[in-house]
């Protein structure tokens, strides 16, 4: 029952996906099935089926630290400055794409630079944020301060 539901409503794809290729196994269908239906490996599906029989529920999720490494996470700051200087200038992802696999020791592709950007930029946003409501508090605890010093002046 608890496969059922994950297989259903779980937000993570990737373990509604492990969820139901489990409950095909259970009802007779076979592992190169499945792996064509998921289009994985059937190496993948063995091993699904292996980390649930070991580890339960938990065995259905990605360890941390597994996945592919961020391209981006491999430049230096100065290389990043130059990305998104080349993007503040009017240049376009295809463009800057050109740009980095020209002149840069990492292979990215447009998505990829573009899934970079959003991160930086709602990055910048919470920072921005965070800044904006600590000096909102400041202010407002200096407003209160002052207020409160005014009127005891005037008692």
């Amino acid at each position: 029952a608890t496969l059922k539901m994950m297989s259903s409503h779980h937000p993570n794809s990737f373990v509604r996906d492990r969820a139901k290729s489990l409950i095909m196994n259970h009802n007779g269908i076979r592992a190169k099935q499945i792996s064509d239906i998921f289009s994985v490996q059937i190496r993948a599906v063995y091993s699904w089926i292996k980390s649930y029989e070991d580890k339960g529920f938990i065995g259905l999720y990605t360890k941390k630290g597994q996945g592919r490494i961020n391209v981006f996470s491999s430049f230096s700051s100065e290389e990043e400055k130059c990305i998104l200087d080349k993007i503040d200038q009017g240049d376009s992802v295809k463009e800057t794409t050109c740009f980095i696999n020209e002149n840069l020791s990492e292979r990215v592709t447009e998505r990829m630079l573009k899934i970079f950007l959003k991160k930086r930029l709602c990055l910048e946003k919470n920072t921005m944020l965070a800044q904006t409501s600590t000096k909102s508090r400041r202010i407002s605890i200096e407003s209160r301060a002052i207020e409160e010093f005014n009127e005891s002046d005037e008692r």
